[in-house]
């Protein structure tokens, strides 16, 4: 692959990779690897947000159960 475009060595370019994939005709790709990698950090964040819902819900079937218990002593 040609690389047309210069850039010095340990200076990040935010348009270096597109620029690359655009020269190497891989541009379609790029955009998918991109949307992807997009796409994982949503189900990351989704599943983020399903754990604290679940320890949420653990924490009050607990809570439940142990003022069931009492209730049922207390009787």
């Amino acid at each position: 692959m040609l690389v047309g475009h210069q850039h010095e060595s340990g200076v990040f370019d935010a348009g270096h990779r597109r620029a690359c994939a655009r020269q190497a005709g891989l541009l379609d790709h790029y955009r998918q690897v991109q949307q992807e990698e997009a796409t994982l950090g949503e189900a990351h964040g989704w599943a983020r947000a399903a754990c604290r819902h679940a320890s949420v819900a653990l924490w009050s079937s607990g809570a439940a159960i142990l003022l069931a218990v009492v209730a049922l002593l207390a009787g």
